[in-house]
C-alpha cells in the first residue's frame, strides 16, 4: 500500500511538473528581457498542497526544463534549477508550520508588510534628502566615488549619496534610485495581500484562517523568490560574463519581473488553493495532500 501511495504521489508530481513547464510559456516579455510567467504559481501552489519535497521538485524540473527548452544560457538554467527547488521546498515547509498555528500567519504577515512599508518610507526619504553622487577614473584605473563636484566627474543620475565619519574616516553611504522603487513596489504587494485577506475575512468566516496562511506563504515566497533570483543572477552571470558590476546591474533590471510575478502568483493561488483543496479531498485523495485541518484553523 506504501509503495502505490509512493508512486500516486510521484505521479501527480510528474503531472504537476509538466503542468509548471507548460505554463511558464505562458508570459509577457518586459523590456528588460525578462518575463512574468505562471510557473512559479505552479511551483508555490504544488508546495501547498503535497508538501516541501514535491513543491521543490515541480517548480525545479517545470521551469528548469522550460529554460533548457527556451534555449538560455547555463549560468540561467543553473539558477533556475537551484532557486526553484528551494522556493517549493521553503513554502512547503513554512506551510505546515504556520497551519498549525491560529494566529502565526497573520501575525507573520502584518510584521513584514510593516516592516517593508516602513523601510519603503525610510528609503524614499534617505534618497530624495541625499546629495548626487559623481564618480571618476583616477591615473590609476580605480573608480572613486563623490559627493564634490568636479568638471572631470561622470554623473551617475541615479544615485544619492551621505558623507559619515567613523573613526576619524569619512565613508560614502550611496543609494541606488531602484533600492526605494523595489521596497515600495514589495510593499504594495503586502498591503494588497493583507487588504485581500481582511476582505476574504469579511465575505468568508469559516475558512478565513486558512486563506490568511495560504496569502501569507505566498507572499513571503514573492520575498524569497525575488531574494535567491537576484543573487542567483549576480552569481552564475557575473561567472559566465567574468564581471559582477555587468551581472549586478542585469540583476537589478531583472527585479521588477520577479515581483509582477509574485503578485500574479498572489492572486491566481489565493483564487484557486481552497476550491483545488476541497476538490482533491473530496475526490478522495486527502492522504496525499497536507491537511490544512480548517476546522481546527476557524477562528471562533
Amino acid at each position: 500500500m506504501k509503495n502505490r501511495d509512493l508512486l500516486f504521489k510521484l505521479t501527480l508530481t510528474a503531472v504537476l511538473s509538466a503542468l509548471c513547464f507548460g505554463l511558464t510559456f505562458v508570459s509577457i516579455p518586459l523590456p528588460t528581457g525578462a518575463k512574468v510567467h505562471l510557473g512559479n504559481f505552479v511551483c508555490v501552489l504544488s508546495a501547498l498542497l503535497l508538501g516541501a519535497i514535491p513543491g521543490a521538485i515541480v517548480g525545479s524540473l517545470g521551469m528548469g526544463f522550460n529554460d533548457i527548452a527556451s534555449g538560455y544560457g547555463w549560468s540561467t538554467i543553473t539558477r533556475t534549477f537551484i532557486v526553484k527547488f528551494f522556493l517549493g521546498f521553503i513554502v512547503g515547509l513554512l506551510f505546515r508550520l504556520l497551519i498549525k498555528k491560529k494566529y502565526a500567519s497573520k501575525i507573520t504577515l502584518y510584521s513584514i508588510t510593516s516592516v517593508f512599508v516602513l523601510l519603503s518610507i525610510l528609503s524614499v526619504i534617505f534618497y530624495c534628502n541625499g546629495s548626487q553622487v559623481y564618480s571618476f577614473i583616477n591615473d590609476k584605473g580605480k573608480s572613486i566615488h563623490t559627493i564634490t563636484y568636479d568638471s572631470t566627474y561622470k554623473l551617475v543620475s541615479s544615485m544619492k549619496g551621505y558623507n559619515f565619519k567613523f573613526n576619524g574616516t569619512t565613508k560614502l553611504i550611496e543609494i541606488s534610485v531602484l533600492t526605494p522603487i523595489f521596497v515600495s513596489i514589495l510593499s504594495f504587494i503586502l498591503l494588497v495581500s493583507v487588504l485581500y485577506i481582511i476582505f476574504s475575512e469579511a465575505l468568508n468566516k469559516k475558512y478565513q484562517s486558512v486563506q490568511t496562511t495560504v496569502i501569507t506563504v505566498t507572499a513571503i515566497s514573492v520575498l524569497i523568490n525575488t531574494i535567491l533570483e537576484f543573487v542567483g543572477r549576480w552569481l552564475l552571470y557575473g561567472i559566465e560574463v567574468n564581471s559582477f558590476e555587468v551581472s549586478f546591474v542585469a540583476s537589478m533590471t531583472k527585479i521588477p519581473s520577479n515581483v509582477i510575478t509574485g503578485f500574479v502568483t498572489i492572486i491566481f493561488v489565493g483564487v484557486i488553493y481552497i476550491p483545488l483543496y476541497y476538490a482533491l479531498k473530496q475526490a478522495g485523495y486527502e492522504k496525499y495532500i497536507i491537511n490544512s485541518n480548517e476546522e481546527n484553523n476557524v477562528e471562533k
